[in-house]
């Protein structure tokens, strides 16, 4: 971990932290889950049941890699777009990716719902 964090460090890239309550102060679940949208979105060209659609999903890809990038900027309004944008993303999608019943968007639904949970906790502590 040292190893890592000196490598982000010489970058002038913010260091991965050293406890999960503070992955709320980061932007690496945020950049994670803007990869994880964007490779999806070559899985939902198939037009397989349970996936958001391909431009939707390049959208959301676009959305949480510039709350990341607003979290390396902004500690107060980075997360509370994660938090907005993954709760946009689980009101229209969620439920279509739970009856669906298959692997794949129930894995990105559950990514979404765990850095939702994540920023939405910070962003809750941060007002509180």
């Amino acid at each position: 971990m040292d190893a890592t964090n000196a490598f982000l460090t010489r970058r002038n890239l913010p260091q991965l932290p050293k406890h999960t309550d503070q992955l709320g102060l980061s932007p690496y679940p945020a950049y994670a889950l803007s990869a994880a949208c964007f490779a999806s979105s070559i899985a939902a060209l198939r037009n397989t049941p349970g996936w958001a659609g391909t431009v939707p999903l390049v959208a959301f890809a676009g959305a949480f890699g510039m709350s990341g990038y607003a979290t390396t900027i902004d500690k107060e309004n980075g997360p509370s777009m994660a938090t907005a944008w993954g709760s946009v993303y689980l009101f229209f999608f969620g439920r279509e990716a739970i009856k669906a019943m298959r692997p794949g968007p129930l894995l990105l639904t559950a990514g979404v719902a765990g850095s939702t949970y994540v920023y939405g906790k910070e962003f809750i502590e941060m007002w509180t």
